[in-house]
């Protein structure tokens, strides 16, 4: 079969040859005719199988291109995976002149309603973001055919029940409606069957990303022994990695601990949408090998090149265990999962091994960096990147980010973003020259890049902000996790806790 067999439009079918697509996946070539029939459809399948462009070649191949208000709706659980399918639809559209607008929270209300007053086809968006602006009246819905569910599962599992069921509820009740999802739990199905009329079940993929090109390793451990292991790890041909950790503040710690050693990004919920998604650009472009986040990035990133998922802090449960190690062995290509366990965690093995259907083996990991070696020895070694802060200095003449203290917080009715965009917009910076932000009470930190921060510190002092005026200064240096880790350890040592040099 190829993309012609399928019934769709010539100019569809120039733009997949453009991208270099030769035959539909499975789930296209089951979906797209079902879809273009105008039939409700209840799709089982996983990141990575194509379908996304299974529903958007039915969109394109069902709707009109430039209307006033949106024809079709795609509702994503995460805003990368909005970004993404917003992309795949521009691409895909290339030659029928659709045209898509991607909402999501993080960004500017004032540029999403512009660009949904310019008119558009489809919209792209959250759960949150696509409620909020229906009530604000800046999305007119009324003229929706077409709605999809993307990962339908990970919506409920994020608790957006109620904001679904809100946006479907303010669609046309005669519409076609496509729900994808990895699983098909009995909340799934109840989902479904709420929103479709007769859907056409189509189950061509199991959430099943464990592959026989995944090798699952578990490596027993103490909590304060799982920092030296990963080192041990990336530093073996320096792999292609993902570090999934458990807490935002763990991935930031852990962050900053390697950054000594290894270039790699950060990823968690409390970053502004564009650093995230120049986290995300960065990493599949292999401008850094080391992505360390939060479950944030297990499901909607799609990297088809990593070589190594680590459980730096393992999962809860067997569902996530099984999205996170899923970002490893895919197009073909061998791929390793290890898991950090400390004792209290074994149990959580067999709970892993039932749901994957595949043994994990014991190891330590010196035969995790054999195995490496194998698996990686035909690909090219990074040079490691060795950049220490000179702390001997102050903070503003170290090379790198700096961070900058606000007083504004969490009690002038601010966020993160709300601060960041204070921040950029009275320093007059542009978003490369901004990092992290740590959100207090009264005051915050916002990291700069160094050159700029004396600077930034000058211009922000005595600006006012919603009336306030603002005070800055730059932050004290905090301490690396490492370096407390060692210091906890030497005096733990210590016969009487006095230890020479530490404070």
């Amino acid at each position: 079969m190829d993309f012609a067999d399928l019934g769709l439009d010539a100019k569809i079918l120039k733009a997949a040859a453009d991208l270099g697509w030769t035959e539909p996946t499975p789930i296209q070539a089951e979906a797209v005719p079902v879809g273009l029939r105008g039939e409700d459809i209840m799709a089982q399948a996983q990141t990575g199988t194509g379908k996304t462009a299974a529903y958007g070649m039915t969109i394109l191949g069902r709707t009109p291109s430039r209307m006033k208000a949106p024809s079709a709706l795609v509702l994503c659980p995460t805003r990368e995976l909005a970004a993404q399918v917003g992309q795949e639809l521009f691409r895909l559209s290339r030659y029928t002149g659709h045209r898509y607008a991607a909402i999501y929270g993080g960004a500017r209300y004032d540029t999403q309603i512009r660009e949904l007053k310019r008119g558009v086809d489809i919209v792209v968006g959250t759960p949150g973001r696509v409620k909020d602006l229906i009530e604000k009246e800046a999305l007119d819905v009324s003229s929706v055919r077409i709605a999809v569910l993307d990962e339908a599962d990970r919506m409920l599992d994020m608790g957006f029940e109620e904001e679904v069921d809100f946006i479907m509820a303010a669609i046309p009740s005669e519409r076609q409606t496509l729900m994808f999802s990895a699983t098909m739990a009995d909340g799934i199905i109840r989902m479904g069957r709420r929103f479709t009329r007769d859907p056409v079940d189509i189950r061509v993929s199991r959430d099943e990303p464990c592959s026989d090109l995944v090798s699952q390793y578990y490596i027993p451990v103490s909590r304060g022994g799982k920092l030296d292991r990963l080192e041990t790890i990336l530093a073996c041909n320096f792999p292609k990695t993902v570090v999934f950790c458990q807490t935002k503040s763990m991935v930031d710690e852990l962050s900053e601990s390697l950054n000594a050693d290894f270039k790699t990004g950060a990823l968690h919920g409390d970053m502004p949408q564009n650093r995230r998604e120049r986290v995300i650009r960065g990493f599949r472009d292999d401008r850094f090998r080391v992505l360390i986040a939060t479950d944030v990035a297990a499901r909607g990133i799609d990297v088809n090149n990593v070589d190594v998922v680590v459980n730096y802090d393992v999962p809860n449960d067997a569902e996530t265990y099984l999205h996170r190690i899923g970002r490893t062995g895919r197009a073909g290509r061998n791929g390793i999962a290890i898991s950090f366990v400390t004792k209290r965690e074994d149990g959580r093995i067999r709970m892993y091994e039932a749901e994957t259907g595949k043994k994990m083996k014991r190891t330590t990991v010196e035969d995790v960096a054999a195995a490496l070696s194998g698996n990686l020895s035909q690909q090219p070694v990074r040079e490691r990147k060795v950049v220490r802060a000179v702390v001997s200095k102050p903070p503003e003449e170290i090379k790198g980010m700096v961070a900058v203290q606000v007083n504004l917080g969490k009690e002038d009715g601010l966020g993160r973003v709300q601060i960041m965009e204070a921040v950029k917009r009275n320093a007059n910076l542009t978003d490369d020259l901004v990092g992290r932000v740590g959100l207090g009470g009264t005051a915050s930190y916002v990291e700069v890049e160094g050159g700029f921060a004396d600077m930034v510190v000058r211009t922000l002092t005595g600006k006012s902000h919603n009336g306030k005026t603002i005070r800055a200064r730059i932050a004290p240096r905090k301490v690396p996790y490492a370096e407390r880790t060692a210091v906890r350890e030497k005096v733990a040592a210590a016969p009487n806790g006095d230890v020479q040099g530490t404070e």
